[in-house]
Protein backbone atom coordinates (compact mmCIF):
# COMPACT_ATOMS: atom_id res chain seq x y z
CA UNK A 1 0.00 0.00 0.00
CA UNK A 2 1.28 3.42 -1.01
CA UNK A 3 0.08 6.55 0.79
CA UNK A 4 -0.07 9.98 -0.78
CA UNK A 5 -0.69 12.90 1.58
CA UNK A 6 -1.17 16.66 1.49
CA UNK A 7 -2.14 19.25 4.07
CA UNK A 8 -3.08 22.89 4.47
CA UNK A 9 -3.48 25.12 7.50
CA UNK A 10 -4.60 28.73 7.83
CA UNK A 11 -5.10 31.14 10.71
CA UNK A 12 -8.55 32.03 9.39
CA UNK A 13 -10.14 35.46 9.09
CA UNK A 14 -10.64 36.37 12.76
CA UNK A 15 -7.79 34.86 14.75
CA UNK A 16 -4.32 36.30 15.12
CA UNK A 17 -2.59 33.07 16.07
CA UNK A 18 -2.83 29.60 14.54
CA UNK A 19 -3.22 27.05 17.35
CA UNK A 20 -3.64 24.14 14.91
CA UNK A 21 -0.82 21.76 14.09
CA UNK A 22 -0.51 18.84 11.70
CA UNK A 23 2.11 16.19 11.03
CA UNK A 24 2.81 14.15 7.91
CA UNK A 25 5.39 11.44 8.60
CA UNK A 26 5.24 8.96 5.71
CA UNK A 27 8.24 6.93 6.95
CA UNK A 28 6.20 6.05 10.05
CA UNK A 29 2.80 5.96 8.34
CA UNK A 30 1.68 8.65 10.82
CA UNK A 31 -0.60 11.55 9.92
CA UNK A 32 -2.42 13.82 12.38
CA UNK A 33 -4.24 17.06 13.12
CA UNK A 34 -4.26 18.78 16.52
CA UNK A 35 -6.29 21.84 17.53
CA UNK A 36 -4.98 23.52 20.70
CA UNK A 37 -6.95 25.26 23.42
CA UNK A 38 -6.20 27.25 26.55
CA UNK A 39 -5.18 30.66 25.25
CA UNK A 40 -2.81 31.69 22.49
CA UNK A 41 0.55 30.48 23.85
CA UNK A 42 -0.93 27.56 25.76
CA UNK A 43 -3.04 26.36 22.84
CA UNK A 44 -0.13 26.62 20.45
CA UNK A 45 2.12 24.75 22.85
CA UNK A 46 -0.42 21.99 23.51
CA UNK A 47 -0.95 21.21 19.83
CA UNK A 48 2.78 21.43 19.12
CA UNK A 49 3.56 19.08 22.01
CA UNK A 50 0.88 16.67 20.80
CA UNK A 51 2.39 16.48 17.33
CA UNK A 52 6.00 16.22 18.50
CA UNK A 53 5.24 13.65 21.20
CA UNK A 54 3.17 11.55 18.81
CA UNK A 55 6.03 11.40 16.31
CA UNK A 56 8.55 10.43 19.01
CA UNK A 57 6.26 7.75 20.39
CA UNK A 58 5.54 6.32 16.94
CA UNK A 59 9.28 6.14 16.28
CA UNK A 60 9.90 4.35 19.58
CA UNK A 61 7.07 1.88 18.90
CA UNK A 62 7.98 1.16 15.29
CA UNK A 63 8.10 -2.60 14.80
CA UNK A 64 6.63 -3.36 18.22
CA UNK A 65 4.86 -6.77 18.29
CA UNK A 66 1.41 -5.28 18.87
CA UNK A 67 -1.44 -4.21 16.61
CA UNK A 68 -1.49 -0.86 14.85
CA UNK A 69 -4.40 0.20 17.04
CA UNK A 70 -2.46 -0.62 20.22
CA UNK A 71 0.57 1.30 18.96
CA UNK A 72 -1.63 4.28 18.21
CA UNK A 73 -3.29 4.02 21.61
CA UNK A 74 0.15 4.30 23.20
CA UNK A 75 1.02 7.23 20.93
CA UNK A 76 -2.06 9.09 22.16
CA UNK A 77 -1.25 8.23 25.78
CA UNK A 78 2.29 9.58 25.42
CA UNK A 79 1.06 12.82 23.90
CA UNK A 80 -1.49 13.24 26.67
CA UNK A 81 1.13 12.61 29.36
CA UNK A 82 3.60 15.12 27.93
CA UNK A 83 1.03 17.91 27.70
CA UNK A 84 -0.36 17.20 31.17
CA UNK A 85 3.14 17.13 32.69
CA UNK A 86 4.02 20.48 31.12
CA UNK A 87 0.76 22.03 32.33
CA UNK A 88 1.37 20.78 35.87
CA UNK A 89 4.96 22.05 35.91
CA UNK A 90 4.23 25.57 34.64
CA UNK A 91 1.22 27.43 36.10
CA UNK A 92 0.90 29.69 33.08
CA UNK A 93 -0.05 26.63 31.03
CA UNK A 94 -2.56 25.26 33.52
CA UNK A 95 -5.65 23.90 31.78
CA UNK A 96 -4.13 23.77 28.31
CA UNK A 97 -5.13 20.93 26.04
CA UNK A 98 -5.68 19.93 22.45
CA UNK A 99 -7.78 17.75 20.23
CA UNK A 100 -6.04 15.13 18.14
CA UNK A 101 -7.11 12.92 15.27
CA UNK A 102 -4.46 10.62 13.84
CA UNK A 103 -3.97 7.65 11.57
CA UNK A 104 -1.16 5.11 11.67
CA UNK A 105 -0.76 2.94 8.58
CA UNK A 106 1.23 -0.19 7.90
CA UNK A 107 1.09 -3.60 6.21
CA UNK A 108 -2.16 -2.88 4.41
CA UNK A 109 -3.99 -1.68 7.52
CA UNK A 110 -4.89 1.71 8.96
CA UNK A 111 -5.59 2.54 12.61
CA UNK A 112 -7.35 5.75 13.60
CA UNK A 113 -7.42 7.46 16.99
CA UNK A 114 -9.47 10.47 17.99
CA UNK A 115 -9.85 12.74 21.02
CA UNK A 116 -11.89 15.96 20.91
CA UNK A 117 -13.87 17.52 18.07
CA UNK A 118 -11.40 17.40 15.22
CA UNK A 119 -12.81 14.92 12.73
CA UNK A 120 -11.87 12.12 10.37
CA UNK A 121 -13.81 10.97 7.32
CA UNK A 122 -13.42 8.20 4.79
CA UNK A 123 -14.11 9.16 1.18
CA UNK A 124 -14.66 6.05 -0.95
CA UNK A 125 -16.10 5.92 -4.47
CA UNK A 126 -17.31 9.51 -4.17
CA UNK A 127 -19.15 8.90 -0.91
CA UNK A 128 -18.16 10.25 2.50
CA UNK A 129 -18.49 8.48 5.84
CA UNK A 130 -17.67 9.98 9.25
CA UNK A 131 -15.16 7.91 11.21
CA UNK A 132 -15.33 9.95 14.43
CA UNK A 133 -17.92 11.29 16.86
CA UNK A 134 -17.25 14.70 18.38
CA UNK A 135 -16.23 14.57 22.05
CA UNK A 136 -18.13 17.76 22.81
CA UNK A 137 -21.21 18.94 24.64
CA UNK A 138 -23.01 19.59 21.37
CA UNK A 139 -21.89 16.21 20.03
CA UNK A 140 -23.52 14.54 23.03
CA UNK A 141 -26.74 16.49 22.46
CA UNK A 142 -26.79 15.45 18.81
CA UNK A 143 -26.30 11.78 19.66
CA UNK A 144 -29.25 12.01 22.06
CA UNK A 145 -31.34 13.70 19.34
CA UNK A 146 -31.90 16.67 21.65
CA UNK A 147 -30.87 19.25 19.03
CA UNK A 148 -30.72 19.40 15.24
CA UNK A 149 -27.60 19.72 13.07
CA UNK A 150 -28.66 23.29 12.26
CA UNK A 151 -29.01 24.20 15.94
CA UNK A 152 -25.66 22.60 16.70
CA UNK A 153 -23.85 24.98 14.34
CA UNK A 154 -25.08 28.00 16.30
CA UNK A 155 -25.13 26.52 19.81
CA UNK A 156 -23.48 28.87 22.35
CA UNK A 157 -21.53 25.96 23.87
CA UNK A 158 -20.49 24.29 20.63
CA UNK A 159 -16.78 24.65 21.52
CA UNK A 160 -17.06 22.95 24.92
CA UNK A 161 -15.16 19.65 24.77
CA UNK A 162 -15.90 16.59 26.88
CA UNK A 163 -12.51 15.04 26.11
CA UNK A 164 -9.14 16.55 25.19
CA UNK A 165 -5.47 15.66 25.40
CA UNK A 166 -3.53 17.06 28.35
CA UNK A 167 -6.40 18.13 30.58
CA UNK A 168 -6.23 15.05 32.82
CA UNK A 169 -3.51 12.56 33.69
CA UNK A 170 -5.10 10.00 31.36
CA UNK A 171 -7.57 10.10 28.52
CA UNK A 172 -9.53 7.47 26.60
CA UNK A 173 -9.32 7.96 22.86
CA UNK A 174 -11.66 6.32 20.35
CA UNK A 175 -9.81 3.72 18.25
CA UNK A 176 -10.62 1.77 15.11
CA UNK A 177 -8.55 -0.34 12.72
CA UNK A 178 -9.51 -1.19 9.16
CA UNK A 179 -8.27 -2.41 5.78
CA UNK A 180 -8.45 0.41 3.22
CA UNK A 181 -9.25 -0.05 -0.45
CA UNK A 182 -7.38 1.32 -3.41
CA UNK A 183 -8.41 4.96 -3.87
CA UNK A 184 -9.69 5.49 -0.34
CA UNK A 185 -9.03 8.97 1.06
CA UNK A 186 -8.81 9.62 4.78
CA UNK A 187 -9.66 13.25 5.54
CA UNK A 188 -8.74 14.75 8.93
CA UNK A 189 -9.59 18.31 9.90
CA UNK A 190 -10.08 20.78 12.72
CA UNK A 191 -13.48 22.21 13.57
CA UNK A 192 -12.54 25.50 11.93
CA UNK A 193 -13.23 23.70 8.67
CA UNK A 194 -16.19 21.49 9.58
CA UNK A 195 -18.04 24.42 11.20
CA UNK A 196 -18.33 25.98 7.74
CA UNK A 197 -18.13 23.14 5.19
CA UNK A 198 -20.65 20.31 4.90
CA UNK A 199 -19.75 16.64 4.56
CA UNK A 200 -21.12 16.69 1.01
CA UNK A 201 -18.85 19.61 0.10
CA UNK A 202 -15.83 17.89 1.65
CA UNK A 203 -16.48 14.82 -0.51
CA UNK A 204 -16.94 17.00 -3.60
CA UNK A 205 -13.67 18.86 -3.11
CA UNK A 206 -11.79 15.57 -2.78
CA UNK A 207 -13.44 13.70 -5.65
CA UNK A 208 -13.39 16.60 -8.11
CA UNK A 209 -9.61 16.50 -8.47
CA UNK A 210 -6.76 13.99 -8.34
CA UNK A 211 -4.54 16.68 -6.80
CA UNK A 212 -4.73 16.32 -3.00
CA UNK A 213 -3.05 19.68 -2.40
CA UNK A 214 -5.59 21.39 -4.62
CA UNK A 215 -8.38 19.74 -2.63
CA UNK A 216 -6.83 20.86 0.68
CA UNK A 217 -6.52 24.44 -0.54
CA UNK A 218 -10.09 24.44 -1.85
CA UNK A 219 -11.44 23.28 1.51
CA UNK A 220 -9.54 26.01 3.38
CA UNK A 221 -10.87 28.58 0.91
CA UNK A 222 -14.44 27.35 1.47
CA UNK A 223 -14.11 27.89 5.22
CA UNK A 224 -12.52 31.32 4.87
CA UNK A 225 -15.09 32.47 2.32
CA UNK A 226 -17.80 31.65 4.86
CA UNK A 227 -16.32 33.64 7.69
CA UNK A 228 -13.20 31.75 8.74
CA UNK A 229 -13.92 32.39 12.41
CA UNK A 230 -11.37 29.81 13.63
CA UNK A 231 -8.08 28.28 12.57
CA UNK A 232 -8.50 25.87 9.66
CA UNK A 233 -6.49 22.70 9.07
CA UNK A 234 -6.99 19.70 6.79
CA UNK A 235 -4.90 16.60 6.07
CA UNK A 236 -5.80 14.25 3.20
CA UNK A 237 -4.25 10.79 2.88
CA UNK A 238 -4.97 8.66 -0.20
CA UNK A 239 -4.33 4.91 -0.22
CA UNK A 240 -3.09 3.28 -3.42
CA UNK A 241 -2.14 -0.29 -4.18
CA UNK A 242 1.56 -0.86 -4.67
CA UNK A 243 2.46 -0.41 -8.31
CA UNK A 244 -0.62 1.78 -9.08
CA UNK A 245 0.43 5.12 -10.52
Amino acid sequence: MILQASAATDVGMRRRVNEDRYALVPDLGLYLVADGMGGHKAGQLASQLAAESAVRAAQALEGAPVSLAERLRQVVACANRDIFTMAQAQPEYSGMGTTMVAILAGEGRVALAHVGDSRAYLVRDGRIRPLTDDHSLVGELLRRNQITEEAAREHPHRHVLTRALGVRASVQGDLIEMSPRDGDVFAMMSDGLTNHVSDHEIAGAITNTDDLQQACNALVDFANDRGGDDNITVVLVRCEKAGVA
